[in-house]
């Protein structure tokens, strides 16, 4: 068989393979000899290398990553499990987990150290930065379950008033409402707070440990979670925490005297002020509501609502025999109104001020009706905004049948608000039911999740000015003024401040639909510093569901400035201007009036005073109440910065 011949064939020794059939469904094998012969021995080198290297990192650096991350989950757990001690009230568990995660993060720097040591010397690709940055990690972390085993020590003496477990046989009452753990917590802050400056010096070292970490060169975030925010509020606020200590002492024992704790019964009035008709200090004021706190406690049975108006029809009664102050020009020329309403006293920014106006008439209508209008120790107003992201919180409420929810709160007061007067007999029930229902659902709850929830977006309103507070106390007054929550014109700045007041004197809710964008330049002119504020308003055509709320827009605008500022030219005002001083500010004024699917723009250009500008600028922008995000931009030297301004903001520019 081996010298078989097939006919017609050809010696196997003459074979072509070339001209053979193709047996790979005409795709050519590659010829390896002229793949080498083109990347050359050079190329094969490199090849070499490349393989050897990603070997490398593989075995060097991905692997012990991957099983380092993989340690780090357990830290998670940890994490988990002490917040999960804190809500249980159980100070045994708590001092487990604390040291359970002492060891866990031992054990991660151990592994780091023996897998990973060698990136300590290695400054290629910034791995020696990030090396040092986990070293500042672990302290800080160290230093963190220092501090709350330091709290744990201060708040045990405290277990049986504040229910705390501290022994293995004990059970604690998950049935407790969140109104007497609030009343029992109220009540220890002060003597807690005696024994706060260990916890706040280790808080304090945590922010200075992490002070040398370069925040940007961390991703923005790693699956949902913020890395470089989180980063740079342990950096930035932590590092303060000395600083805060003082006042956070301060607080922990003046806070329960403004809750009648161990002093007479507090009356607080909450003042519903409607942002989609802005006016000074945040919104229309539409209703309010009083209630009385004691021992930390809401009493229910004292819980009173009215209408804004309420309070003008009852000084009604002696319009005839009191001289009423004639209402601000703007208000008289624009709402046909004869005298300074009570409803219309926010006319200032400043809130203290505003009130302090509006009290005048609060408390002369009280003693005319003191039934019905009761004295109030002090005033906290919210917006929309407020009721809006609190049900989120709370879970609907059902008021009259209808089931309020965050999604169709807003729209169902908005067509309440939107109804003639004679119609509106239910409305302040409704309101003030609303509330009511709310702080209820608060107070009594037994969920666990809901203070924090509740403390979390309450902070986070009261930082966008949807919250402000007015206090009597002059000392809590004081720090609410401190920390930006109480509603006040900044009198001292360092540098140049800017204000954009808008009064919506239409009546209308046209607020919901129109945006403005403010535009900030700094120009020099000869030897003067020539500032622009330039207000941009868009009026877009809104869905056919709010066609009731669709009305012509009109804005009373002012441009608040330093003190000694000079107005060059307004432009685009549509009825002159006026000026006036408050709180070493001097504003000018303007006004636009504009319908659906319009843009008008409003111009002021004015001189700084001197000492403004040096050798650098500084630019504080504060903002009004009331409105949740405005776009701005400032232009100096030819740089441009921009942002959504959600709360008071300083930007700094080299000259």
């Amino acid at each position: 068989m081996n010298n078989t011949k097939f006919w017609g064939s050809a010696p196997a020794s003459s074979t072509n393979i070339e001209s053979l059939p193709n047996m790979n469904n005409g795709i050519k094998k590659p010829s390896y000899k002229k793949i080498l012969g083109s990347i050359g021995v050079a190329g094969v080198a490199a090849i070499a290398l490349g393989c050897v290297i990603a070997l490398f990192v593989y075995v060097k650096v991905l692997r012990p990553v991957f099983a380092l991350v993989n340690s780090t989950n357990v830290l998670k757990e940890d994490v988990n499990a002490l917040g999960a001690a804190v809500k249980n009230r159980d100070l045994i568990t708590l001092d487990k987990v604390i040291e359970q995660t002492r060891l866990d993060l031992d054990k991660i720097r151990q592994e780091r150290d023996s897998d990973l040591g060698w990136m300590r010397n290695f400054s290629y690709f910034k791995l020696s930065e990030f090396y040092s940055d986990s070293d500042k990690f672990i302290e800080a972390g160290f230093i963190a379950l220092d501090a709350m085993k330091e709290t744990s020590n201060i708040v045990e003496p405290f277990a049986d008033a504040a229910g705390l477990k501290v022994n293995e046989t004990e059970i604690i009452d998950d049935t407790t409402g969140l109104m007497e753990a609030f009343q029992i917590w109220v009540s220890i802050m002060p003597e807690v707070a005696n024994q706060m400056d260990p916890v706040i010096a280790k808080v304090d070292k945590i922010g200075e440990v992490l002070s040398p970490i370069d925040v940007d060169k961390y991703p923005e975030s790693i699956k949902g979670v913020n890395i470089r925010e989180n980063i740079r509020f342990a950096k930035d606020v932590l590092s303060q925490a000395s600083e805060y200590g003082p006042d956070i002492k301060q607080a922990l024992i003046i806070f329960p005297g403004i809750l009648g704790v161990d002093t007479p019964t507090k009356r607080y009035m909450i003042i519903m002020q409607n942002d989609k008709e802005i006016r000074p200090t945040g919104g229309f004021m539409t209703n309010f509501a009083t209630f009385k706190m004691a021992n930390g406690v809401l009493e229910n049975q004292d819980f009173s609502s009215a209408d804004m108006y309420s309070i003008d029809l009852v000084l009604d009664d002696i319009d005839a025999t009191y001289d009423f102050p004639d209402p601000p020009a703007p208000y008289g020329n624009y709402l046909k109104v004869e005298r300074w309403y009570a409803r219309d006293m926010n006319y200032s920014p400043d809130l203290p001020t505003s009130m302090d106006q509006l009290l005048v008439f609060y408390n002369m209508a009280g003693r005319i009706r003191p039934w019905q209008i009761k004295p109030v120790d002090a005033i906290v107003t919210i917006d929309t905004r407020v009721i809006e992201e609190l049900l989120g919180v709370t879970g609907p409420v059902t008021v009259n049948g209808i089931t309020y929810n965050q999604d169709n709160v807003v729209l169902e007061l908005e067509r309440m608000a939107s109804l003639a007067l004679r119609e509106q007999a239910n409305r302040k029930g409704v309101l003030g039911s609303l509330m009511n229902s709310m702080l209820k659902n608060v107070f009594e709850s037994t969920d666990k999740d809901m203070w924090p929830k509740m403390i979390d977006k309450g902070v986070d309103l009261a930082l966008r000015k949807h919250i402000q507070a007015y206090l009597f106390d002059p000392q809590a007054q004081a720090l609410v003024e401190k920390y930006g929550l109480g509603g006040r014109i900044i009198e001292n700045v360092a540098g140049d401040y800017s204000m954009v007041v808008s009064t919506n004197l239409g009546g209308d809710k046209t607020n919901w639909f129109v945006t403005k964008e403010v535009t900030h330049k700094l120009e020099k002119e000869g030897d003067r510093w020539l500032r622009t504020v330039s207000i941009k308003y868009d009026y877009p055509q809104p869905a056919a569901d709010y066609d009731p709320f669709v009305k012509r827009f009109r804005d009373w605008v002012r441009v608040y400035m330093p003190k000694g500022s000079e107005i060059a030219t307004i432009e685009g005002s549509e009825d002159g201007s006026l000026q006036g001083e408050e709180r070493n500010k001097v504003w000018y004024s303007g006004y636009v009036e504009m319908g659906p699917a319009e843009s008008k723009t409003l111009t002021f250009k004015y001189y700084l005073p001197a000492e403004i500008v040096t050798d650098k600028y500084s630019l504080t922008i504060q903002k009004q109440a009331g409105i949740d995000t405005e776009k701005h931009s400032v232009t100096v030297n030819g740089v441009t910065k921009e942002l959504n301004l959600k709360m008071d903001t300083s930007l700094n520019f080299g000259l």
